[in-house]
Formats: C-alpha cells, sequence, structure tokens
C-alpha cells in the first residue's frame, strides 16, 4: 500500500531537508534564507522498507491571495488536500506561534 505524505509547517523549519533526506537525494533547494520553496514538489520516498510519495511544501504563512505569499500559501493547502497524511514541522528553538 502506497501513501502520501505532506511535510507542512512554518518557512525554514527544516521540510526541504527532510525532504531531500526522504528521497535519497538533492531535489529541493535548502538555504538559510525563509521563502526558497515558492511551490510543491513531489518526490518518491524510502524509510526502511516503506515507500511512499512526499510532498514537499512551502512555508505557511498568511497572505491575500494576490500576493506571492498567498500564492504559496494556496499551493501548500493544495498539498494538504492531495496528501493522505500531513507531517507538522516545527523549530525545537522557537516552538508553535
Amino acid at each position: 500500500m502506497s501513501f502520501t505524505l505532506a511535510i507542512i509547517g512554518r518557512p525554514n523549519v527544516g521540510k526541504s531537508t527532510l525532504f531531500n533526506r526522504l528521497v535519497g537525494k538533492k531535489l529541493a533547494l535548502v538555504d538559510d534564507q525563509p521563502g526558497v520553496t515558492r511551490d510543491r514538489r513531489e518526490g518518491e520516498a524510502r524509510l526502511g522498507d516503506l515507500r511512499f510519495t512526499v510532498i514537499d511544501t512551502a512555508g505557511l504563512e498568511e497572505g491575500d491571495a494576490a500576493t506571492l505569499s498567498g500564492r504559496m500559501r494556496a499551493q501548500t493547502e493544495a498539498a494538504i488536500e492531495q496528501a493522505d497524511a500531513i507531517l507538522f514541522m516545527i523549530d525545537a528553538r522557537v516552538g508553535v506561534t
């Protein structure tokens, strides 16, 4: 049985780094600067014997639909709808805000 996992969270919490680790290659850009990921990226992931589709998403922020942050949020919401499971990531140093 295969499933789809979306990695969701605020900007710069490590979503793209985890995505790259799960797919086993550097498909997503990673940078210390927030906002590098702007749309969804899918890959085939592997964790032990488990194989699944994983979706990397932009940082989840508020934004008017006409703005870049609003369009990024819409892409993240589309990934949530597409996914069978959500992995919500936080920065433990900052906590949930």
